[in-house]
């Protein structure tokens, strides 16, 4: 059996539209990428990626190889699930059956948001409960209140909801850290804190860890170097020091999710699977979910975002649970009408904005989009996480004062304080 074929389908999907325009603001991508793999023996197989194709260098490197020659591969993990969803159909079983012995039947999945002002978190997360969803992982920035949003979801979310705050280390250090966790130690539905401050800072990481009961995630469970290396990796030395409670297996390759997975489970620590994608990689996450001891925190790909998932039978969740495709391979089914559809969607074309840090006493900071001010507020250039602070984005209304300060923005890497 050997790869003839890769069918590229490049196509816009977009969010649903309640939360479009702040991902589009959030520098999410609506372009989806979806990859048919041929054999000889007429096997078709199924990957996926947001955003463009990958090189073809890249989709050459399958060609002519067997799907088996990627078992516990290093290929880009977008392309290998195709190869274990042809390895499945081959022989008539599920994916997970190349990947090692099934935990579980149902996956702990989560809800994914960026972040929004406390009301319109509130809102999301109430949408996330009807749809099945117990567990979200939200992102923290400095130009919300992180306390406002915290306590907006205690008030909406069931007894058995949770919250994992994503900081990207905008906690910046323990100085700024420490007193915002102590806030959040407040609100039971708290329950994981990724990232609070900058990785390379492992004494920091420490000294907050000791004084904060809320679990620390770290992002990335890399634990295997390649080649003859005597240094184990940073993830490694976390685990074994208990510098954190639980990890990111964020797009990491097939052989590194499955290699973590149970050093993780030898050190009885909890992994997060994260794979971003339509119903396409929510399968092939599932599918690692089964096997893989210790993921049970609740994992993430944002599939419910997308107002299509791209496959005809949508995931069964009930209680924040998503049951494995049950089929050979990937046990998914393409929605070929979707897949025609959205090939000829045309790219949205978004209107000009500016993003507008507001704080309590009426002060404004004017800034050239939120990615600028989540940048400059780690760097100390304006200040992060005031109580009551919060981001808004001016469209533009066609104003010679909206264009004015447009332009000025765009010639400077910094922000205009009170135009």
């Amino acid at each position: 059996m050997k790869i003839t074929n890769i069918e590229v389908i490049p196509l816009i999907v977009p969010y649903e539209q309640r939360i479009r325009k702040r991902y589009y603001h959030f520098a999410m991508t609506e372009m989806v990428t979806v990859y048919k793999f041929h054999t000889d023996n007429g096997l078709i197989g199924i990957g996926e990626n947001p955003g463009l194709p990958f090189e073809q260098d890249i989709l050459d490197s399958y060609i002519g190889t067997n799907p088996f020659d990627h078992v516990m591969g290093n290929g880009r993990f977008n392309l290998d699930m195709a190869c274990y969803d042809m390895m499945g159909k081959h022989l008539g079983i599920p994916s997970w059956k190349m990947m090692g012995q099934q935990i579980r039947d149902w996956v702990a999945m989560g809800w994914w948001m960026p972040c929004m002002s406390p009301e319109n978190t509130a809102e999301e997360v109430q949408v996330a409960v009807d749809k099945g969803f117990r567990g979200l992982k939200c992102k923290a920035r400095a130009f919300f209140d992180v306390i406002e949003q915290a306590e907006a979801i205690q008030k909406v979310a069931p007894s058995d909801f949770r919250v994992e705050f994503d900081f990207n280390g905008s906690l910046i250090n323990v100085e700024k850290a420490l007193p915002i966790l102590r806030e959040l130690e407040k609100f039971p539905v708290v329950k994981g804190i990724e990232e609070p401050i900058f990785a390379y800072d492992v004494e920091g990481w420490r000294r907050l860890h000791k004084e904060i009961q809320i679990p620390f995630y770290l992002h990335g469970v890399g634990v295997i170097r390649e080649g003859a290396s005597r240094q184990p990796s940073g993830p490694w030395l976390g685990l074994r020091a208990g510098d954190f409670d639980g990890a990111l297996c964020s797009h990491e390759t097939v052989k590194s999710a499955i290699a973590s997975g149970w050093t993780f489970a030898a050190a009885n620590t909890p992994i997060l699977l994260q794979y971003v994608g339509t119903g396409i990689t929510t399968a092939f996450a599932c599918h690692l979910g089964a096997v893989i001891p210790t993921a049970t925190l609740p994992g993430v790909t944002a599939s419910h975002a997308y107002e299509d998932d791209l496959i005809v039978t949508p995931h069964k969740i009930q209680r924040g649970f998503m049951q494995v495709p049950h089929g050979v391979g990937l046990g998914i089914e393409l929605d070929e009408d979707a897949l025609e559809r959205y090939k000829h969607t045309p790219e949205p074309i978004w209107n000009r904005h500016i993003s507008i840090v507001s704080f309590p006493d009426g002060t404004k900071h004017y800034y050239r989009n939120l990615q600028q001010a989540e940048r400059l507020m780690k760097q100390g250039v304006d200040e992060s996480y005031v109580p009551g602070v919060r981001l808004d984005e001016w469209e533009d209304d066609g104003s010679a004062e909206f264009d004015d300060l447009y332009k000025q923005l765009e010639s400077t890497d910094l922000p205009v304080w009170e135009y």
